[in-house]
């Protein structure tokens, strides 16, 4: 679909619907839109190369940028995202060939750029998912058909903790809280994994569900490494 007539179409739903959904997510999503068409075509986003990388503090230290990896759950597929925006807390990230997504609390709530995208998520239990009990909620994911109409599909989903579950990032091993979310909707059925440092709400590691054509995406939050949260490992 044209760029432009997206961002038409998502405005004008965007100021003439009652939506909840909508209303949460308008502004944001259109002025990411917006951001990746205006900017500097100069700018240099680094990416991940296809040869063996070996993922280590000393790779990480060559961004002088914030940044995520993203790849395929079978790894076949790999490419490196730089911060693009912070609208109320929703973190914007942007690969070099124009891919975007969207996350709260390292939640994915948006996609812009894949073959079905994401266009918003509404889910009551975001500040609460990663607590210490199951927890049980609903969540709406919301895509745009090829007819421009859109397309909501409503999950009923639980998530449970790990704790003290034992992980590899960049080369050092981690006691992490595991938590699994497992959404059903019909006949679509999906689990998401979420890696958080102990006690917080800070997602380090995840796999998380983009769409019923795109499958699941693996996310690294580097990020959370440059920004020195966990400095002492």
């Amino acid at each position: 679909m044209n760029k432009w007539l997206l961002i038409f179409l998502l405005s004008a739903c965007g100021a003439c619907t009652s939506d909840e959904i909508i209303r949460e997510n308008k502004a944001g999503f259109t002025n990411i839109y917006k951001n990746i068409l205006f900017r500097n075509s100069d700018k240099k986003y680094q990416s991940i190369p296809h040869s063996k990388v070996n993922y280590n503090k000393s790779w990480l230290s060559k961004y002088n940028q914030p940044i995520i990896a993203l790849s395929s759950p079978d790894t076949t597929k790999k490419a490196t995202l730089v911060a693009l925006g912070n609208n109320k807390e929703k973190l914007t990230w942007v690969s070099a060939d124009g891919i975007s997504l969207s996350f709260k609390d390292g939640i994915l709530i948006a996609t812009r750029g894949y073959s079905q995208d994401l266009i918003a998520i509404k889910n009551s239990a975001t500040s609460k998912m990663f607590g210490k009990k199951q927890l049980k909620y609903k969540k709406v994911y919301r895509y745009l058909n090829g007819e421009n109409a859109y397309q909501d599909f409503r999950f009923s989903c639980t998530i449970s903790p790990l704790k003290n579950y034992k992980t590899s990032i960049l080369e050092i091993e981690l006691i992490v809280t595991r938590y699994l979310e497992s959404c059903k909707a019909g006949n679509q059925n999906h689990v998401n994994r979420f890696y958080v440092l102990p006690n917080t709400n800070i997602v380090l590691k995840s796999e998380q569900w983009v769409s019923p054509n795109n499958g699941s995406i693996v996310v690294h939050n580097y990020y959370n490494f440059q920004n020195d949260i966990i400095s002492q490992l």
